[in-house]
């Protein structure tokens, strides 16, 4: 048989150009896909299925599998899995996104084939173990968004929607236990069915596939799943399963799995040993198939196996295609190869050998028109069936649902919510409660603090005195605050008014923010001024963005001598009132240029609406020409991978306190505001006249982030049915897989320090801009404490040989390192590198001036 298939070979002569629709329905993908260069898919590296290889195999599309392995059904668990299962879609997406011109997205069988027409290869999601479903119904309306057309019940391991062929003891299986469908998984089988979806039996208990027989509406597949007649392993089917699956219009996939087609203990042991001796080898506790797989001792060590114990072969692959065909009908087999997941059989061992399959049934004497039906026509003809019977598409979520949903995803005290399309308010809400207001409820007329949204209020009004000729935007700042100085002369004698708005001074990201939080502080305006020149710059001035609040207090200052009236007087004077913005107010704070206003849900639809649709008299109040810079970038800002991934955005930067980017391919105008507590967005679309606000108190940033971003996409994708869960799912996922997440140390061992240990580092200590500290023996051990910064209190915990400050209260976020750079110099620095910028303890720079009292 092996010399007849290799004349076939020859004889027919089988290039990538030659050949039918050919799908594989099971392609795993590492889970540092597209994010570690070995496993990008556009090279020809050590993937067995990479973009390069189905080229020269011939091989057209193939399900990326959104695989996790099957772990606790604790809600530690769960969150693990759809991390894990979120970080593949993102990767599937960079992948698309990458390489547009070879390899596209197919969601219907439809687009398979306009992509094999086109020369395009294309790229289907399947799921492997609906674990990563976190047991959540909802998420399988999300996965079908994200472009899953089959979902796979179980793995290896019983789960909470159906027993497995393998049950896993390690998890408390029983042997051999043979569970049925579970109530949840009878839930997703119907909810898979409603949204025509493909419901994946593989790996599933004979029991459970008999269940999924009986309740499914639609056609089932098994999407990588062999003979157990030929070879009687678990994850096989019977002849008895492959003739119910085809009589309810199902296919199955044979797969080229080298334990499901050759039985053979003595090559499993020895695979075993090599990868417990590769792993220790490489100094890890566990073997990593990510990691140890690409080692040359593991190569070395496969190699010599294979020699030992040869793999399967492409004919014993045939084999059970034949018997399949045999039992089942041709109409209801197909391909799967398992790649980058453990399948490799001699004859195909990646994609570049696809053609081999071809011309291996060929040799077999399966005509063309049977040839084209195993490698995808039959697969196709079931997805279009699962289409018919679907009921539903994913449910785009209402605006109430998306607000409902993110106040209990983040547990959100309190929310106001308004939408503007084109040019109209259509949508308000107000709910929950009032943050710091034992019983008050929120309302269309409860005012928020709206945080750095108020950078665009303060550019409305310097433009107002742009206008009114009181000033220009280059003019030198020192011509309006002649005691302003900068760090470096120059820079001082440089600095334009524009300068103050754009985020370019060259100051590390949030300098100075000490100044003005947490709150309250004794700190004024003209200590701003005067703490500048001890800034200390990060970057060259006006080369690169680096988001500050001192220069925006700046900024009110010169619109104040400009104006000539103090900044609250001019806001009420210049925007509020000419805008008929009644409830907004300018609080009494060092910041209130930066972050100061507040406002109601009703006043913000006001402003938004004033730039979103201007009537005469809001054109008379600032017109086109005065409008135009500010919503023009003036400085470019770095295109950030979240905003990449979820907006498609090419063009970012920042205009006069608004961000501008395009979003899907449209203009968006917007900016966030983060402030005590308060969370806002104002989300602008100019070219449809459309967009948002969002007032959050209590919560979080990510509340508002995927609030935000599930609503934009109501206007800029309106046939997707994205969610906040989503988004909550991808933050998750990336905050899971950053190298950052695991930047901040350990410091649970900290224990309480005595004044003798912490000797050298009592005393009083002074800052040029920030003033007196007091590091002193006080009540529960050594004391930290502010002069300036009330809140800035805790007790000095050691970590080590280093030590830390625990803080007394809430309001600071972020711990600092002690350390001494000579005896008498002191500096901070975060714990967790990653926390918010405004806690610039790098910027601190402290020399003793005397003894503790």
């Amino acid at each position: 048989m092996k010399r007849l298939l290799m004349l076939a070979l020859a004889a027919t002569g089988v290039h990538a150009q030659d050949h039918p629709l050919t799908i594989d329905t099971h392609v795993d993908i590492p889970l540092s896909y597209m994010a570690d260069p070995k496993f990008d898919a556009g090279r020809d590296g050590p993937l067995k299925v990479d973009l390069p290889k189905m080229r020269r195999g011939g091989l057209d599309a193939a399900f990326f599998v959104i695989y996790v392995a099957q772990g606790p059904l604790t809600e530690a668990g769960y969150a693990k899995a759809v991390a894990q299962a979120t970080r593949k879609y993102d990767a599937i997406d960079r992948m698309l996104k990458q390489y547009p011109g070879q390899i596209r997205a197919a969601r219907t069988p439809a687009d398979v084939r306009a992509n094999k027409a086109a020369g395009v290869l294309s790229a289907m999601i399947g799921i492997e173990n609906s674990y990563s479903l976190g047991h959540d119904i909802r998420r399988v309306d999300t996965a079908y968004a994200r472009g899953a057309r089959y979902i796979g019940l179980a793995h290896v391991g019983n789960n909470d929607l159906c027993g497995s062929s393998l049950p896993d003891k390690d998890l408390g299986d029983k042997p051999d236990s043979n569970l049925g469908i579970t109530a949840f998984g009878r839930q997703v089988v119907a909810r898979a069915n409603a949204l025509g979806m493909m419901v994946d039996i593989s790996h599933a208990s004979d029991a459970c596939v008999r269940d999924v027989l009986a309740l499914s509406k639609a056609p089932i597949i098994a999407s990588h799943s062999s003979s157990r007649a030929l070879t009687n392993h678990p994850r096989n089917l019977s002849d008895d399963l492959l003739r119910a699956i085809a009589a309810k219009g199902g296919v199955v996939q044979a797969v080229a799995y080298k334990e499901f087609l050759k039985i053979d203990p003595a090559r499993e042991a020895a695979e075993k040993t090599l990868q417990q001796r590769v792993a220790k080898d490489a100094g890890d506790k566990a073997y990593d198939s990510e990691k140890h797989d690409y080692l040359p001792a593991y190569a070395e060590g496969m190699a010599q196996i294979q020699r030992e114990h040869p793999l399967a072969t492409l004919d014993d692959f045939l084999n059970h295609i034949q018997h399949m065909v045999q039992v089942a009908g041709i109409d209801h087999v197909g391909i799967a190869s398992d790649f980058d997941g453990g399948g490799e059989i001699t004859g195909w061992m990646d994609a570049s050998e696809t053609h081999n399959v071809t011309a291996g049934l060929k040799a077999r004497g399966f005509s063309d028109a049977d040839i084209a039906k195993l490698w995808g026509g039959n697969l196709l003809r079931v997805w279009a069936d699962d289409e018919k019977v679907a009921t539903a598409k994913p449910a785009v979520a209402s605006y109430d649902q998306l607000i409902d949903e993110a106040m209990a995803r983040y547990k959100v005290a309190g929310m106001a919510v308004g939408v503007i399309d084109e040019g109209r308010v259509v949508y308000t809400r107000a709910v929950g409660d009032v943050l710091d207001a034992k019983g008050r409820k929120v309302d269309a007329t409860t005012r928020f603090k709206i945080a750095s949204n108020s950078k665009a209020m303060t550019t409305a009004l310097l433009a107002r005195l742009v206008a009114q000729g009181k000033l220009r935007w280059d003019d030198p700042v020192t011509k309006y605050l002649p005691d302003f100085r900068m760090h470096d002369p120059w820079v001082t004698a440089q600095m334009q008014v524009r300068d103050l708005l754009i985020h370019n001074t060259g100051m590390r990201e949030g300098a100075g923010d000490l100044m003005l939080w947490p709150e309250p502080n004794t700190f004024t305006r003209a200590d701003i001024l005067h703490g500048l020149a001890y800034l200390q710059p990060a970057h060259s001035f006006r080369s690169t963005y680096a988001y500050d609040n001192l220069m925006y207090v700046v900024a009110g200052e010169v619109a104040a001598a400009a104006g000539g009236a103090p900044y609250d007087v001019l806001m009420h004077r210049e925007v509020f009132d000419p805008l008929g913005l009644h409830s907004c107010e300018v609080l009494d704070i060092t910041s209130a240029a930066a972050g100061g206003i507040r406002c109601d849900l009703d006043d913000m639809l006001r402003w938004a609406g004033n730039w979103l649709s201007p009537d005469e008299a809001q054109y008379a109040w600032l017109d086109a020409k005065a409008r135009a810079p500010l919503w023009t970038i003036q400085n470019p800002m770095p295109v950030g991978e979240r905003r990449a991934a979820w907006n498609d955005t090419h063009l970012y930067g920042y205009g006069y306190g608004w961000r501008l980017a395009d979003a899907d391919g449209q203009w968006s105008v917007s900016h966030t505001g983060t402030l005590s507590g308060y969370y806002s967005t104002v989300s602008l679309l100019p070219e449809r006249r459309s967009g948002f606000v969002i007032l959050i108190n209590g919560g979080s940033e990510d509340a508002r982030d995927t609030l935000a971003e599930a609503m934009l996409k109501r206007f800029t994708a309106p046939s997707e049915a994205h969610t906040v869960g989503e988004y909550a799912d991808r933050i998750a996922a990336a905050a899971s897989a950053a190298p950052a997440a695991a930047r901040a140390p350990d410091t649970s061992a900290r224990v309480a320090t005595s004044a003798k240990e912490a000797m050298a580092f009592l005393g009083v200590w002074k800052d040029p801009w920030f003033g007196e500290v007091r590091v002193c023996p006080g009540k529960g051990g050594v004391r930290f404490e502010s002069t300036r910064s009330p809140a800035m209190k805790g007790t000095l915990r050691r970590v080590g040989a280093r030590y830390l400050v625990q803080w007394d209260g809430t309001r600071m976020d972020a711990e600092p390192w002690l350390e001494l750079a000579a005896p008498d110099q002191l500096r901070l620095s975060k714990v967790d590198p990653d926390a918010d910028f405004s806690n610039d303890f790098e910027d601190l720079a402290f020399t003793r001036v005397r003894a503790c009292p």
